[in-house]
């Protein structure tokens, strides 16, 4: 019994990859990690999703409303975004800590 229920899990995430390097919290510091990287802070949210290997844009879409919502990022587009965040050299995951803290 004890066996249907491990190969049971090793089917639900495919490729050895697990539930952590899947999960939105990770994909949103490297979305803000490649925010950072961009000329002027303007993103292609297209492009994100090609950068970032994600077959739902949906996901892509949850983070910017998030992003948004706390302030970090405005819309410039319907696909485009420019970071309005503290260009502190601080790590992407301290920046989304702080400013969830403060709001």
């Amino acid at each position: 019994m004890a066996e249907s229920s491990s190969s049971s899990v090793s089917h639900a995430v495919p490729n050895g990859s697990s539930r952590h390097e899947k999960s939105l919290g990770l994909l949103a510091i490297k979305f803000v990690t490649l925010l950072q990287e961009t000329k002027d802070g303007i993103l292609d949210l297209k492009v994100a999703a090609e950068c970032l290997a994600v077959r739902q844009k949906r996901r892509i879409y949850d983070i910017t409303n998030v992003l948004e919502g706390i302030g970090l990022i405005e819309k410039k587009t319907k696909n485009t975004i420019q970071w309005k965040g503290e260009s502190s050299g601080c790590q992407p995951q301290e920046i989304l800590e702080q400013s969830l803290k403060h709001r």
